[in-house]
């Protein structure tokens, strides 16, 4: 048994070193019978080798068509597409909601304004509208320049003092003539947009050369060399500070519900005539709140 084995082993050898060297036979023999095409591909092989040494570009242009290449390069130029999308969403989304803030601010501070100084919904639309526009050009509170128009003329913009302060900022037309040049003159002090961006223009110039806002308020007024201003930038921040809530939605409307409670309780003394001095008392409380409100 162990005889046939390893005869069959050694056949089983005897065979494939036998094929192998006949293999190997041919080839020479190929090569050896057929030396110009071996010499040929050779010469091509180190052609084409030169060639792309030469001309890299190419070689990478070849490499970059195979399907396998060409696939990555889409899925990388989508991926950072996506994320530049991605990317760009965030900021857009935060100018939008910006956006959508600020005219809820508008809304709320045109029709407050409205109703307190019993102005037309479309005047105080365009003082609000404006004011913002200034107030983001001059880099200035919008809240500040309301303020002062509700200081200086009660929103009034055909409002004139004895000493020749016109519109809805007061401007002395005469004293800043200059800054009237860009908006055709002085000729139109009263235009409500012309008067808010000349009154912006020169408050921001005395903020400017003041450094603080109760200092500029004082020169606005026309104070800057007198010890006091008689009360006029505590009035002015007051009603800033009001216009400010008014805008950020948390200010109640207690304003008005007081005016409107001391006009009824008012009403009601004259209707039922004279009471009892403890109910006269009672009775004039809020009367008397509702006036330091206002």
């Amino acid at each position: 048994m162990f005889h046939s084995f390893f005869e069959q082993f050694f056949s089983f050898n005897s065979k494939s070193r036998t094929s192998h060297l006949i293999s190997t036979v041919s080839r020479k023999l190929f090569i050896t019978s057929h030396p110009k095409v071996w010499m040929f591909f050779t010469g091509l092989m180190l052609v084409v080798a030169l060639f792309f040494c030469f001309r890299p570009e190419l070689f990478r242009n070849v490499h970059e068509s195979f399907p396998i290449r060409e696939a990555h390069a889409t899925s990388h130029v989508a991926t950072s597409e996506t994320a530049s999308l991605i990317g760009a969403e965030i900021p857009e989304k935060t100018e939008e909601h910006s956006k959508l803030d600020e005219l809820k601010q508008k809304q709320r501070v045109a029709s407050w304004i409205s109703k307190r100084y019993r102005i037309a919904g479309k005047a105080s639309n365009l003082f609000v509208t404006t004011a913002y526009k200034t107030a983001f050009e001059l880099g200035l509170d919008p809240h500040l320049i309301l303020a002062v128009m509700a200081v200086e003329s009660r929103f009034n913009p055909y409002a004139e003092s004895s000493v020749g302060a016109q519109g809805l900022m007061q401007v002395m037309s005469k004293v800043h003539a200059d800054k009237f040049e860009d908006h055709g003159g002085i000729q139109y002090a009263l235009d409500p947009v012309v008067n808010i961006k000349v009154g912006s223009k020169i408050l921001k110039d005395y903020v400017k050369q003041k450094g603080s806002i109760e200092l500029a308020l004082k020169s606005y007024v026309g104070a800057a060399a007198m010890s006091h201003d008689g009360g006029y930038g505590s009035r002015v921040l007051t009603e800033y500070r009001k216009l400010k809530a008014v805008a950020s939605g948390s200010h109640s409307p207690s304003l008005v519900q007081a005016k409107s409670a001391s006009k009824r309780s008012a009403r009601q003394k004259k209707a039922i005539g004279p009471a009892p001095l403890a109910k006269q008392k009672k009775e004039e409380t809020p009367i008397r709140d509702s006036a330091v409100l206002l």
